[in-house]
Formats: structure tokens, sequence, C-alpha cells
């Protein structure tokens, strides 16, 4: 499943996923979680129901789908989204992609596309 996001100008986090996923984190029997739910509530599903708690500090390990990579904790929503869900950021000022939002928001920064003053942003039509 790729998931790809228009967001404006500012680095707002993205309505991540107004559509359905399934969690494929593992349970620890070997089964995966398989709980629907919206995008969005991907955090809290992973706080609530599989206890990772998203402190910087912590090194937790990803259980998505037998991924098992080590990592921050306050990173893995970030790597879930990126990684597994494939999720895409496309700049509308320029038209460029990025897969994951630390490159996005770098981008922003530096994009050659000057921002427009007032007024919706257009999407860039490929």
């Amino acid at each position: 499943m790729t998931v790809t996001y228009t967001i404006g100008l500012a680095p707002s986090p993205p309505s991540l996923l107004k559509d359905k996923i399934v969690c494929l984190w593992d349970r620890g029997d070997g089964q995966r979680c398989r709980d629907v739910l919206k995008g969005d509530a991907l955090s809290l599903h992973l706080r609530s129901v599989h206890g990772c708690r998203g402190a910087e500090d912590a090194t937790s390990t990803c259980w998505w789908d037998g991924c098992a990579q080590h990592m921050e904790e306050g990173a893995i929503v970030r790597h879930i989204q990126d990684v597994h869900l494939g999720v895409t950021y496309p700049c509308r000022r320029c038209g460029t992609t990025f897969v994951g939002k630390s490159s996005f928001k770098l981008h922003l920064l530096g994009c050659p596309v000057p921002k427009k003053s007032d007024g919706p942003i257009e999407s860039v039509s490929s």
C-alpha cells in the first residue's frame, strides 16, 4: 500500500491516512495484530495496544510485519509510515516527491519554486 499526501507549504502533519490501515505489529506470538484503524490513529494505537511509549531516548524494536529493526522508540511511527506504509510527501510548489517527512521539510527550506504570498497553493500536475 502506497499513500501519497499533498501537504501545503507548512510542514504540518498530514491527515495520515484518512484511509484505513491494518496493523501488522507482531503480537509476540508470531501473529499480526490485524486491528483496522485510521492511519492518524497509528501513534495512539501503538502506544495503547502495543506499549510503544515514544520516549526519544529509549531504544526499541519495530515489530511491524517482521521488521525487527532497532531504533529510538520515538522514531517508530515515522519509520512505519515511511518504510512500511510507503507514505510519500509531494511538494506542491515544484512537484518533487519525498519518501521521508524530514527530507520533505528540509526541501521546503530551499525549494527553487518561490512561495506564493497569499491564497491557496495549487498542486502541480505531472
